[in-house]
This record gives structure tokens, C-alpha cells and sequence, in this order.
């Protein structure tokens, strides 16, 4: 598993896409930085009940102990064995696909070299305002996807509009273009007239 620089001292488990499409097959990301300045050593994840994975992709450095519900479906899984030094973090992914719309919260474990654990089972962070930093052992945030029935236009609907018009528009211009150099094209003269005395044929 590829370890990097996180940047924010207050960085909790997430999840992304922070927005998934209702019964649209996703890849999720989970991501976990180091807490608190200390090596993170084990992570437990259970699945929100909008969404329903089926599959977990392989972490390497890592052992992965999948957790099932008594009908043999995915409830949550449990990465050990790696670490994530301090400073650092590591990604882990699974497919999934949600089918009930609303927000879907992603409640985790972190487990600490120091023997404690960060759990992030707490009211997820609103946007925009970030939770306060609980510290080690302290519950904090957990990670939340909202999911919904039709995929979230960048810059809301209106603009999709214009963007559509204007496309259209565009199309109609270019065809009266190719319009206009076909009749030119068409009316031209079979053969051009000599200019000069110089240009007269079998000369």
C-alpha cells in the first residue's frame, strides 16, 4: 500500500466519492491517515446499510478479514498486519453499490501502536465546518456519503442548460457555414479567364 504526505493535522477517515448515484457500481476509497502523531496498525470499517459491497480489493502489506452478516453478505472488513507511520496515510478500496438514497455513514476503527483506539463513529462533519479535533481514543466524525437518485452536475443544473443551448446553437452555426461555402463552391466558374496575353491557351 503507497504511503503519502498527508496535510491537515486535524485529517480523520474519509470516505470518497463524497457523492455516489443510486444503484450506479462504485468504487469507494477509504482513506486513513495517521492520528495523532502516533503509527496506526489496524483498520475496521463497517458498511452503512444504503450500500452494499460485494468486493474488497487487495491492500498489500496488509492482512484482510472480511466481516459477514449471518446471510453471508458484507457487513465490514478489517485491514492488520500493515502500518502508517505518522505524517502518513494509506488508501484502501472496495466496490459497492447503494440503493436506498439519503446519507450513508461509514462508522471505522482505527487501531494505534500505543494500544488504543481512534474510533470515528461520531455525527458526521457538516460541509464546510470542520469537527473539532478529539484526539486519541476520542470518538470523532465519522466518514459520511451522501447518495443520490442522479449524478450531481459541477455548477448546479442552470448551467447544464446553457451549456446544452449553447452546443446547439454552435451545431447550427457550423451547418449554415458548410451551407454557405457549398452554394460559393458550386456557382464558381467551370474555368477562369486568362489574365493577360501570357495566360492564353497553347501558349
Amino acid at each position: 500500500m503507497a504511503l503519502a504526505v498527508a496535510g491537515t493535522a486535524q485529517a480523520h477517515i474519509s470516505v470518497s466519492p463524497g457523492t455516489a448515484v443510486l444503484r450506479e457500481s462504485t468504487e469507494f476509497t477509504i482513506r486513513v491517515p495517521a492520528e495523532g502523531g502516533l503509527t496506526t496498525n489496524r483498520v475496521r470499517v463497517t458498511f452503512p446499510p444504503q450500500v452494499t459491497v460485494y468486493a474488497v480489493a487487495d491492500a498489500p502489506g496488509w492482512t484482510t478479514r472480511i466481516l459477514r452478516r449471518q446471510d453471508g453478505r458484507l457487513r465490514g472488513v478489517e485491514w492488520t498486519g500493515g502500518l502508517i507511520p505518522p505524517d502518513q496515510y494509506a488508501d484502501f478500496t472496495v466496490l459497492g453499490t447503494p440503493f436506498e438514497e439519503g446519507t450513508s455513514v461509514w462508522k471505522s476503527e482505527q487501531g494505534l501502536a500505543n494500544g488504543q483506539v481512534k474510533p470515528w463513529t461520531g455525527p458526521p462533519e457538516v460541509d464546510g465546518q470542520a469537527a473539532p479535533e478529539t484526539g486519541p481514543g476520542a470518538p470523532g466524525p465519522a466518514a459520511a456519503v451522501v447518495i443520490s437518485a442522479e449524478a450531481v452536475e459541477a455548477g448546479g443544473g442552470s448551467d447544464g442548460g446553457a451549456t446544452l443551448w449553447a452546443a446547439i446553437i454552435g451545431i447550427a452555426l457550423g451547418a449554415l457555414v458548410l451551407v454557405g461555402v457549398g452554394m460559393v463552391w458550386a456557382s464558381r466558374p467551370a474555368e477562369l479567364p486568362p489574365d493577360g496575353p501570357d495566360d492564353a491557351p497553347g501558349r
